[in-house]
This record gives C-alpha cells, sequence and structure tokens, in this order.
C-alpha cells in the first residue's frame, strides 16, 4: 500500500493510529479529531525539515522501501535554485537532500547496516520479512491501523521500528523518550499482529541510530512493567476513540484542573520553616 494511500485511512471507518492514539491519551479527543486526516479535511500539512529528509531517506536505504534520494548541488537552500529543486522533488515525491546530507546519508547507512549486522538483537531484521507493512484490524468496534517499518515473516519475531536522531543513541538517555513517547506502540502493533496472524510476536526492538559520524546504533526494548502500563494505555485510548465516535462527541481538556502541591515543593517549604526557626532560635 502506498504510504499516502495509508496516510489517508483507507479504512471504512475513522481509523485509530498509534499517533492519534498518543495525542488521544497525551492531549484531548478535540486535538485527535483535528489531527486526523478523515475528521478534519481541512488539516495543514506539517512542515518538512531537512533533519525529517534525512530521516526519511535513512529509512529507505536500511528498509529497502520508500520514496527515491534526489541530491540538491548545494551546500544550504539559500538560492531560488536550491530552493526550487527542493520543492520539486518533493512534489515528484522524491526526498531531496543537500550534497552533504546526501553523501553522508549513504554513509550513515552503511555504517548503521554493518552495527545491526553484528548484533543479536538485530538478526531478525535480516531474515525474511516486509518493510513498510500495512496492517488493519478490527478491535472491538473499531478500526485500528499502523504501518510497521519491518515485518519479519516468523509472527513470534520481533516487530522493527527504526528511528534516527542528531543527538546521542545512548539508551541511558532514551529511557525517558522511549517512556513518554513510544510506549504504545508495541503493545498497539502487538495486538494488530495478534488478531492477523494469531501469535503475539516477542516485544517490538526500536533501533535508534546517530545521523552524525560514528553512526552510533542502539537497541531498546520494552521491559515487561512498561509493557503491562501500556497495555492498559491502548486498551483506554481504544475505548476513547469508541465513544467519541458513536457520539460523535470530541471534547477539549476537562473542567477546572486542581493542582496540588507537589512533595518536592511540600519538601523545600518544611525545610525553609526549619531554617527560619532554627535562625530565630540563634537570635
Amino acid at each position: 500500500m502506498p504510504e499516502a494511500v495509508y496516510h489517508s485511512d483507507p479504512c471504512l471507518e475513522p481509523s485509530l493510529s498509534n499517533s492519534i492514539a498518543r495525542v488521544l491519551l497525551d492531549q484531548s479527543p478535540m486535538h485527535a479529531r483535528y489531527a486526523h486526516p478523515r475528521l478534519n479535511l481541512k488539516r495543514e500539512p506539517f512542515e518538512v525539515t531537512a533533519a525529517m529528509d534525512f530521516g526519511t531517506a535513512l529509512h529507505k536505504l536500511l528498509l529497502g522501501k520508500g520514496a527515491a534520494i534526489v541530491e540538491v548541488k548545494a551546500d544550504a537552500y539559500r538560492s531560488a535554485a536550491a530552493k526550487e529543486a527542493r520543492d520539486a522533488a518533493r512534489e515528484s515525491g522524491f526526498v531531496p537532500l543537500l550534497t552533504e546530507a546526501h553523501d553522508r546519508v549513504y554513509e550513515c547507512a552503511g555504517a548503521v547496516l554493518e552495527q545491526m549486522k553484528q548484533r543479536e538483537d538485530c538478526a531478525e531484521f535480516f531474515a525474511p520479512g516486509r518493510s513498510e507493512a500495512v496492517m488493519i484490524w478490527k478491535k472491538g468496534d473499531i478500526w485500528c491501523r499502523g504501518m510497521v517499518d519491518r515485518l519479519p515473516d516468523d509472527p513470534k519475531a520481533p516487530i522493527f521500528d527504526v528511528k534516527s536522531t542528531g543527538m546521542s543513541a545512548n539508551p541511558t538517555e532514551w529511557d525517558r523518550r522511549m517512556v513518554k513517547a513510544y510506549r504504545t506502540q508495541d503493545r498497539f502493533y502487538a495486538q494488530g499482529a495478534k488478531i492477523l496472524r494469531g501469535v503475539e510476536p516477542q516485544p517490538m526492538r526500536f533501533i535508534v541510530a546517530e545521523m552524525k559520524a560514528p553512526f552510533a546504533v542502539s537497541v531498546l526494548t520494552p521491559a515487561p512493567t512498561l509493557r503491562s502500563l501500556a497495555e492498559d494505555d491502548v486498551s483506554r485510548a481504544q475505548g476513547m476513540w469508541s465513544n467519541c465516535l458513536k457520539r460523535n462527541e470530541w471534547p477539549g481538556y476537562p473542567h477546572t484542573a486542581h493542582i496540588e502541591a507537589p512533595n518536592w515543593l511540600l519538601r523545600e517549604a518544611e525545610e525553609q520553616a526549619m531554617r527560619d526557626d532554627a535562625l530565630e532560635y540563634a537570635q
């Protein structure tokens, strides 16, 4: 299925994707409706950055599937000619890269693949399978969909997701991002795979690749405690989606939120009171 068709949502009814589930959970149904391609036809396209183009090109080289890469022979998008070449490439469905980035992405892909081939936790990535595989499934009364970076033919093998970063791929710096931004992706895709293939796959493997030399790679996977919390999140998001579709109601944030003093602030206040008492006693 072409990527553009997938992102337009080809399901019989507006479907829930992992990204929309995250909007539901992190913001509100109002935001989810606004972000959905079927529910907001006036949705403005997001601005594509040079870093995003690099990530897309790296996906293409690692997965062997995706839009063709086009070199824009310039060192920056300052000139009108460079901007026109970039825009023309995007309009044609290609991925434009400035000369430096174009050369670097091929170097990056080679280094990343070499590291992955030496790692046991990436072995199934190179086994027979499909790249950018689309899954569409029914959960209760709602439709769900997902596009998987790498889906091995073995239904028990882990699903792979490739992420690139201009910063560090050190797992100690990615654990918070995994918890906050990506924790539902594993359980959401695992649910679809189990419904469609009859077997639940191993936990997802997130391959994080640095976009700058030496192009180091880390591999992350959710542990049981995170998977358990994510399972509840997915169930809650699907319930919210079902209710919103049935009622055609998409509320924003709830009414008055009562903000409690956090523990650290209470401790600071208590310590300050003790210091004040000590100072008064000393006088």
